[in-house]
């Protein structure tokens, strides 16, 4: 009896540390990884958008698949840009894409790397760094930079303009490269040599 008593116990002892093994391993949350060279943002936003003000009037919307917010560095990183700028009153001037882009909180200076590519609405703008001054208004590159204004290519190292491109300065060497056209053709040689003259009324 005492024998059948204590290998009952024994077996519900297993069985409970059976149930024991059965719970699921606490998991712990993976915090976010910020873009290389930078530390562990404090906050990231999918698909996000920032508005860059200056005395309280819009001047450019930021839009990113991923921002990365750091609230140290007081700092605001985003992948894949698209930032949309407009003038004082409000009206679009221009678009500019990049592949990442940095944006300092206190001044909302900004600057835009890689495939960087700024479309007006008669000029554009290529290179691999563009930085942006709101409260200057004006955007301006040290990089090499090729510009199409007006049907010509542009070619420099650097540049500064508005937002618009309506002012755009090449700040260092530049060539000018015109859209080709095809030179007049020489037709006198295709016309068929003068024959004989046809006579006269009552020539003999």
């Amino acid at each position: 009896m005492r024998s059948g008593a204590l290998l009952a116990l024994v077996a519900l002892a297993c069985a409970c540390a059976a149930c024991g093994g059965d719970e699921p391993p606490q998991r712990t949350a993976q915090l976010p990884t910020g873009p290389s060279g930078y530390p562990t943002p404090d906050q990231v936003v999918e698909n996000g958008t920032h508005v860059i003000t200056v005395e309280g009037v819009r001047k450019a919307l930021v839009r990113a698949e991923q921002l990365y917010f750091y609230d140290q560095l007081g700092k605001v990183v985003g992948d894949t840009l698209e930032v949309t700028f407009y003038n004082a009153e409000g009206v679009y001037e221009s678009t500019l894409t990049a592949r990442s882009g940095e944006l300092v909180q206190a001044t909302q200076d900004m600057v835009a790397r890689g495939d960087v590519f700024v479309r007006g609405q008669e000029s554009t703008i290529r290179t691999e760094e563009l930085h942006y001054e709101p409260a200057a208004n004006r955007v301006y590159s040290e990089q090499p930079t090729q510009i199409v204004q007006r049907g010509n290519q542009i070619r420099g190292r650097g540049v500064t303009a508005d937002p618009g491109l309506r002012n755009i300065r090449i700040t260092s060497g530049s060539a000018v490269l015109r859209e080709e056209i095809d030179p007049p053709r020489d037709t006198t040689a295709a016309q068929p040599a003068p024959g004989p003259v046809p006579p006269t009324d009552g020539a003999p």
